[in-house]
């Protein structure tokens, strides 16, 4: 089954693979045009974002109000919104199949919070929802997750009792492992560095919301040095932008 290429804010993930093929004009309504859908298939939501623009003079790109809408149990219209995101691609790129981004920049991220009447949050349901995803398209990078959906999907199957009975076996790890590749290698992409000038976090708890800023954040790089397939990247960037919400 194709999946779709990445979330939103990994629109910059495809600009590798469609750099070499499309004009300036065309790119830009594309890049615009995937990550609203890419949005909607990591996180369920709208995801829409106003302007992409990417400049092959300084091998740069800027994305101009992308938000991604709450989920229809909370008050809040959007549970994130950006104003602005600064990508900066190399200037080497050894290898046409992995692109390296030397830095990517939110300007302003806001992270509305909240909590339904059960004390669950519109994030962690969120994070839910992405991790699943991306466990069951990359069970390889999320082995916990990919097996207890492979023992819900196969409740015949025991495999720690298995395991315990056949220590020379261990748990069954064979959905875990990652799917060879048919045809061409995918295009990879890896990000060596990420940072969020601004972070304003609205917190509502039983209808008190309290503000939280915070300055110059810094994310972990995404993708290592060998990179990951850009259909996955995305789905890593969202998660460790909603996963600041629980910091």
């Amino acid at each position: 089954m194709n999946k779709l290429a990445v979330l939103a804010f990994s629109i910059l993930l495809l600009l590798s693979t469609i750099l070499w093929y499309l004009a300036n004009g065309s790119l830009n309504e594309y890049l615009k045009s995937q990550i609203e859908l890419q949005g909607h298939y990591y996180s369920g939501q709208e995801a829409s974002l106003l302007l992409a623009e990417f400049s092959d003079n300084t091998n740069s790109a800027q994305l101009n109000q992308l938000t991604l809408a709450n989920l229809a149990s909370y008050q809040a219209k959007n549970v994130l919104s950006v104003d602005q995101v600064f990508i900066e691609l190399s200037a080497q790129q050894n290898s046409s199949l992995l692109t390296k981004i030397d830095k990517i920049t939110l300007n302003k991220l806001i992270i509305n919070i909240e909590e339904n009447k059960e004390g669950v949050s519109n994030i962690e349901q969120l994070i839910q929802i992405i991790s699943l995803t991306l466990a069951k398209d990359y069970p390889q990078s999320y082995p916990a997750i990919s097996a207890k959906i492979y023992a819900q999907e196969h409740p015949e199957l025991d495999a720690e009792q298995y395991a315990k009975n056949h220590p020379e076996v261990g748990v069954i790890t064979e959905h875990t492992k990652a799917k060879k590749s048919r045809g061409k290698a995918k295009p990879k992409m890896m990000i060596a560095a990420f940072n969020i000038k601004e972070l304003e976090l609205n917190i509502t708890k039983k209808g008190i919301t309290q503000l939280v800023l915070k300055q110059n954040i810094t994310v972990n790089n995404i993708g290592g040095t060998e990179g990951i397939e850009m259909n996955q990247i995305g789905g890593e960037i969202l998660l460790n932008l909603l996963k600041l919400a629980q910091n």
